[in-house]
């Protein structure tokens, strides 16, 4: 999940446009043979200590490329080592950056983003923009899937049908309900939905309707195709970020996939995808490796030249310090770098480049706004005065990252530098707290009717920044008479956890879009509603407003707006924007910098030296 162009974790690569998009998604579930068993045991070690491990490790060997392809000594091998594995290997679907960090390879949309955040021709060779409405794409002739089966416009029309599919499995419905005939269907589904639920009709029969009303939407909707080359698709009304939803999304293959329509998540290709991208999928060992290969046929290039890299090697590693460990040994070549590491890895590791920059991310506290203790406000804010998120982001970040205060990045156009602060102030966390009912116990916890404070706080076991913001976190409450409890849970556990109703605070991160829009976030009708719990009708009519203008200054206006009224309800506990650090061995050559689109916005340049 995750707001997403944007950051793919944490080195977004060209493709996809996804928004939101949790962040990062480590999931770790299996680490298996020698990583499993040097974790066990092993201490956790930070700053100067971890340094120290990273350069006294042992080494362990990368996969080597097929022998004729070394003989020829020709053959380019990248080996990028992350965290988290994907999940699901359909754009539409995707909603962590895992996922679309591998998609981004494999697929392409119809256009390609630069480091500035401007759009490039890829599948759709042109495009043109009616009054603010409609849109009209001409498709690239010749292009092919990987299996050899021509692209039209029939595969770009399909991909958006997928998501208004009455069985869609993903979180971006909300995305596109500006596209004529969109909101009419989703209010056909809800009926339906309200219909069964009430008894008056069966779940057949509702799923009866619903098919009938998608039918009649690919009839007479806003998705058009003219000719097998051109794609139209015609608002309601101007819809500011409906260009970057529809060139965002990779395009998918529609004589593969329609007969998996009803289930695309469990068919054959959502791990064993096929897409018109520079990198083909070659092998998936579940939480080890991913293995891409070169698509010799791929014209889609933000350069305009071939890719230099033959084989793309992602590296499973859950274990931070096994990762910056394997880095500095020259075992791989991309890897992120904690950020308080960053000067003593620069001066004492000089076989590898940093590249630190700005990216539009956040990580918070977040909490079940339907829960008896945090639903109250007072308690929130309290939360919050009683975290001095200077000193985290010194100590946990080493300075390299600032405090966030809403949802917004400062990299992004749409940022409120006029947010309302709620400062590190103890003694009114206490006051607040008093003031909503929770008053000092003998044993120093605070209580109310007759219950202690005992905050129960879900973490996954991956981030290990995470795990010390928990720490942090936890050391902070306990004088204010906050017993925290830190429950750490490999991903899939975590994602399950906080999509439940009776949650208790979590911590996470969002990697923001190139968009502002956080319709799927704090909508009451967004993809994530689950996740947030967020139903405020001021909150959605700002949604609302900002995405149905093209005007950016009146946007940036009404964001700026949107920003403050999420600040002053403390939705969540808005901690730190991080920095990103990304460490690149000096093999690799033509990497040029990170942007908010992160460091391979132009991979397609790099080249790897024997």
């Amino acid at each position: 999940m995750q707001e997403k162009c944007a950051d793919r974790c944490p080195c977004p690569a060209r493709g996809t446009l996804q928004e939101p998009e949790l962040r990062p998604k480590p999931d770790a579930r299996a680490e298996t043979g020698a990583r499993a068993a040097r974790r066990k045991g092993r201490p956790r070690v930070r700053g100067a200590a971890l340094l120290a491990f990273v350069l006294l490790a042992g080494c362990a060997s990368p996969l080597p490329p097929p022998a004729q392809e070394e003989e020829s000594r020709e053959f380019s091998v990248l080996t990028y080592t992350t965290p988290g594995d994907a999940t699901v290997l359909l754009p539409t679907l995707t909603v962590d950056t895992a996922s679309s960090f591998v998609t981004s390879f494999i697929y392409d949309g119809l256009a390609v983003y630069d480091d500035q955040l401007s759009p490039h021709p890829a599948l759709a060779e042109s495009w043109q923009v009616a009054d603010d409405r409609v849109y009209t794409f001409r498709i690239r002739k010749g292009v092919t899937f990987h299996d050899g089966a021509p692209l039209t416009a029939h595969d770009v029309r399909f991909t958006f049908l997928t998501i208004a599919h009455p069985d869609y499995q993903g979180a971006r419905f909300g995305d596109f309900t500006a596209i004529r005939g969109w909101e009419e269907l989703a209010r056909a589904y809800a009926a339906a939905d309200a219909a069964v639920a009430a008894g008056t009709l069966t779940a057949e029969e509702g799923r009866r309707r619903k098919l009938e009303a998608y039918e009649h939407f690919v009839r007479t909707g806003g998705l058009q195709v003219p000719d097998d080359y051109t794609f139209r698709v015609e608002a309601a009304y101007p819809f500011a970020p409906l260009f970057t939803r529809l060139t965002g999304y990779g395009i998918m293959p529609r004589h593969l996939l329609e007969p998996y329509m009803s289930d695309l998540l469990h068919s054959p290709y959502a791990t064993a995808p096929v897409g018109t991208g520079a990198m083909r999928l070659v092998s998936w060992t579940k939480n080890e490796r991913i293995v891409l290969e070169r698509n010799p046929n791929w014209c889609c290039s933000l350069s305009g030249r071939p890719a230099q890299i033959d084989r793309l090697v992602i590296e499973i590693v859950p274990d931070q310090e096994a990762a910056v460990a394997a880095l500095a040994r020259g075992e791989t070549d991309v890897a992120d770098v904690p950020p308080e590491m960053a000067d003593r890895f620069r001066s004492e590791v000089p076989d590898v480049n940093l590249y630190h920059y700005t990216t539009f991310a956040y990580t918070f506290l977040g909490y079940n706004l339907n829960h008896p203790v945090y639903g109250d406000v007072r308690v929130r804010r309290a939360i919050t005065h009683a975290l001095d998120r200077e000193a985290m982001v010194a100590e946990l970040l080493g300075g390299h990252g600032q405090v966030a205060h809403s949802h917004a990045s400062p990299a992004r156009w749409d940022y409120n530098p006029d947010v309302p602060v709620v400062p590190y102030d103890p003694a009114e966390a206490a006051r607040l707290l008093e003031e909503a009912g929770w008053l000092p116990g003998p044993d120093g916890l605070r209580y109310k009717d007759g219950q202690p404070f005992v905050m129960r706080l879900a973490v996954n076991e991956e981030s290990l920044l995470r795990r010390q913001a928990a720490l942090f976190i936890q050391k902070a409450l306990e004088p204010l008479g906050i017993r925290v409890e830190i429950e750490r849970m490999d991903w899939d556990a975590f994602l399950a956890h906080i999509s439940r109703g009776a949650k208790e605070p979590y911590l996470l991160g969002w990697s923001l879009g190139f968009d502002p829009d956080p319709h799927s976030i704090f909508h009451s009708r967004g993809g994530f509603h689950a996740i947030t719990g967020l139903s405020d009708p001021e909150i959605d009519r700002l949604i609302e407003a900002g995405r149905s203008t093209t005007d950016q200054a009146r946007r940036k206006e009404i964001y700026g707006r949107l920003q403050v009224a999420l600040a002053e309800r403390q939705v969540y506990t808005w901690l730190f924007a991080q920095d990103t650090v990304v460490g690149v061995n000096k093999r690799v050559r033509g990497v040029r910098h990170g942007s908010p689109r992160g460091l391979f916005w132009n991979w397609e340049e790099w080249t790897v030296e024997p």
